[in-house]
């Protein structure tokens, strides 16, 4: 097994449970699903499935602390439930690309505001509150030129208070280009 496909098993069996649960269990039959000779197979599970898992618990700690940074006030109004929402999406979404740190945050949000509508999560506008932090996160991107969205809470004031009256309102990101600075203005609608 050359050095790409050990890292590839290895980046595999630290970021899914569930593989890592099954490898474990049954080395070589999973092993095969791998692409692994029985030999390779055998050597992995040699691993400590303890210090396997440490590590892998290790690194989605470190992406929940990564993901808490670009959501902040999502992580301070969902408080425990923001991790606890966290631990589920990780089961099922690993982030890949350059900017994988903010993509995992947008993919998070999409999760939290997907969940909160089928598991009425509170306070009721968190889903607002959310959305306008991941269209900050999408605006940030120098080819993003204008961004508009629609909210309806008054997006401004969340996460500043635990009751929110309902209304309607619009928030802009702009740049003049790619390279000016991202401004950002938000109206409430007359009621």
């Amino acid at each position: 097994m050359g050095l790409a496909q050990t890292q590839e098993v290895l980046a595999q069996l630290y970021t899914n449970t569930d593989l890592r649960e099954r490898f474990f269990a049954n080395p070589q039959a999973v092993g095969a699903e791998l692409g692994l000779s029985c030999d390779e197979a055998q050597k992995l599970a040699q691993l400590s499935a303890q210090e396997v898992n440490i590590f892998a618990n290790s690194l989605k700690w470190k992406r929940l602390g990564e993901v808490r940074e670009q959501l902040p006030r999502t992580a301070r109004v969902l408080g425990k439930n923001f991790t606890t929402l966290f631990w589920r999406y990780a089961q099922t979404h690993l982030p890949k690309g350059i900017k994988k740190h903010r993509e995992d945050a947008i993919a998070f949000a999409n999760f939290i505001v997907e969940v909160a509508q089928q598991e009425d999560i509170n306070p009721p506008w968190v889903s607002d509150l959310v959305r306008y932090e991941k269209t900050w996160l999408l605006a940030y991107e120098p080819s993003s030129r204008l961004s508009v969205c629609w909210f309806s809470y008054p997006i401004d004031k969340l996460a500043s208070s635990d009751t929110m009256n309902r209304q309607a309102t619009i928030a802009i990101w702009f740049r003049f280009s790619k390279r000016s600075q991202l401004r950002h203005i938000v109206l409430l609608l007359p009621a």
